[in-house]
């Protein structure tokens, strides 16, 4: 467990610093959010589906022992009915505090960012790029 624990730190740290500071520091946190936040609906819906598509993905970065760009795929799967989701309630729901709207906005920003990156990243895995981060050659296994 400890050697499969450093082979995914490796491929973590192997992928370019501004990513690592993207997904430790503004997507993690972000969806991760909702958990601490269940009083506002947001933060439920945040809770569900935000972090389900992470915990969707540690079982595949555990098999595989590393990040590839099939890790994307969960997030489409979660994030762009969560974004419907967030948005509908910001623009319908008129009683909004404004700590929860402006909590809306953060994580849809955050997301939306990320699913541009994803629908690049699913393009390139269908297109044939499988290889784990860190370990060139070394295709994902599924």
């Amino acid at each position: 467990m400890i050697n499969l624990i450093l082979r995914i730190l490796k491929s973590s740290f192997s992928m370019p610093v501004w990513v690592q500071i993207w997904i430790y520091f503004f997507l993690i946190p972000a969806n991760f959010s909702g958990l601490f936040l269940l009083q506002y609906t947001s933060g439920v819906w945040i809770a569900v589906l935000g972090a389900g598509a992470i915990l969707l993905n540690v079982p595949i970065l555990f098999m595989n022992g590393g990040f590839s760009k099939v890790l994307a795929i969960p997030h489409l799967i979660f994030w762009i009915p969560l974004q419907i989701i967030l948005l509908y309630r910001y623009f319908t729901v008129p009683e909004l505090s404004d700590f929860e709207q402006t909590y809306i906005l953060i994580v849809t920003v955050i997301n939306g960012i990320s699913i541009a990156f994803d629908i690049v990243d699913t393009r390139e895995w269908l297109n044939g790029n499988r290889d784990v981060v860190g370990f060139p050659g070394e295709p994902v296994k599924l």
